[in-house]
């Protein structure tokens, strides 16, 4: 029987039943692609015109998503990640702007019919999160993550893992010995993996 399969296989008939651990990593990583493309596409056309091209030149994806993507999950939200100080700045003055209310900690409101939430952290708006407290080149900010399994990237179509792939692939937890150490971080974070890891199995 063994064998049969084996000559079957190499006339092609069984080429699409059985793939490989690598064809099945590209496979899912040409799909992160595709995804990632349309999600970039729709937060840039909430963005104002003046900002869309730096935006789409300055800008990458990181975070849980793409794990939670390579597992065949939904995201909980999208963190898009800026290289310039200027962008980040010009972005934080145009949404402030936008928002119904103010105060010191947070401001928000409605754009566009999206929920609008300003923090010193971040600009969100409903599942896409754009980070303004980390700004730099995806290895100045992702090597400062907590976790090796977050450490991914996606700019210009183009996936790429700063730790190793096997982390992603993997449920456990490995903490990035190369960061600084922010314990108070690390606790507030850890059981968001945890409930990702769970939702997975």
């Amino acid at each position: 029987m063994k064998r049969i399969k084996q000559l079957l296989l190499k006339m092609g008939i069984f080429k699409n039943a059985y793939k490989t651990p690598e064809q099945i990593h590209n496979e899912k990583i040409n799909k992160i692609n595709n995804e990632l493309l349309y999600v970039k596409d729709d937060l840039i056309k909430l963005l104002p015109e003046g900002l869309r091209k730096e935006f789409f030149d300055k800008s990458y994806i990181s975070g849980g998503c793409i794990y939670s993507l390579y597992h065949g999950k939904e995201p909980k939200d999208y963190d898009f990640f800026v290289e310039s100080d200027y962008l980040g700045e010009r972005l934080r003055e145009y949404f402030l702007n936008q928002t119904t209310y103010k105060g010191d900690l947070r401001s928000g409101g409605l754009y566009k019919d999206i929920n609008m939430t300003i923090t010193q952290n971040a600009i969100s708006l409903g599942r896409y999160q754009i980070i303004t407290q980390w700004i730099g080149k995806p290895e100045e900010v992702i090597n400062q993550f907590d976790f090796k399994h977050n450490m991914t990237y996606w700019k210009n179509g183009k996936v790429v893992c700063l730790s190793d792939w096997k982390f992603v692939r993997g449920n456990k937890i490995y903490y990035n010995e190369g960061r600084a150490r922010d314990i108070v971080g690390t606790i507030v974070r850890l059981p968001r993996f945890v409930e990702r890891r769970n939702d997975s199995k």
